[in-house]
């Protein structure tokens, strides 16, 4: 026997086909207990689509404020230009101060180790030893390095960014 496929099945919600074709749809629908299930199924989501059918019109000039931003290019910016400019400030305070302990040698003798002894692990083959040297010299040097990279990914986005879209714009028109 012939499955009875979903194009058949709306074809008889919404009316669609011959007297005959109609006929011969429920006759093997009759026969086929999935089929009817799923005309079911078809007929409450109709029933729900038949429901909502009401759309919201849009505005009068929905179309042409749509057509005119077409070609725009959309704005991407993370940060506004006074909290950009305010966080790359901090951050070259912050990279200041680092870079001036750092030079005075303030972290020359802060070597220490890290005290790993105390995690527990139960896994032989696994050999931790109980503490780990750490140079707070390199930590302050990482901080610092990191410091620097956000420092210059803000000053892209808050302030290089908008003067040379704004040059692009005017060399554009």
């Amino acid at each position: 026997m012939e499955k009875i496929n979903d194009d058949e099945l709306l074809n008889l919600l919404d009316g669609i086909g011959t007297e005959a074709e109609m006929e011969i749809l429920k006759n093997k629908l009759a026969k086929d207990s999935e089929a009817m299930r799923r005309l079911e199924e078809l007929q409450t989501i109709h029933a729900f689509l038949q429901k909502k059918n009401t759309l919201l019109t849009p505005s009068k000039n929905f179309t042409a404020r749509v057509m005119s931003r077409l070609h725009t290019q959309p704005v991407l910016t993370f940060f506004s230009p006074k909290n950009g400019l305010l966080l790359l400030l901090g951050l070259i305070v912050a990279s200041g101060l680092a870079l001036m302990l750092l030079s005075s040698g303030t972290f020359d003798q802060l070597h220490t180790f890290l005290n790993v002894g105390t995690i527990p692990v139960k896994n032989d083959l696994i050999k931790i030893p109980s503490s780990l040297p750490f140079d707070l010299k390199w930590a302050v040097k990482v901080f610092l390095m990191i410091n620097l990279v956000i420092a210059f990914v803000l000053l892209d986005r808050t302030i290089l960014r908008p003067i040379f879209q704004k040059r692009n714009e005017r060399f554009s028109l």
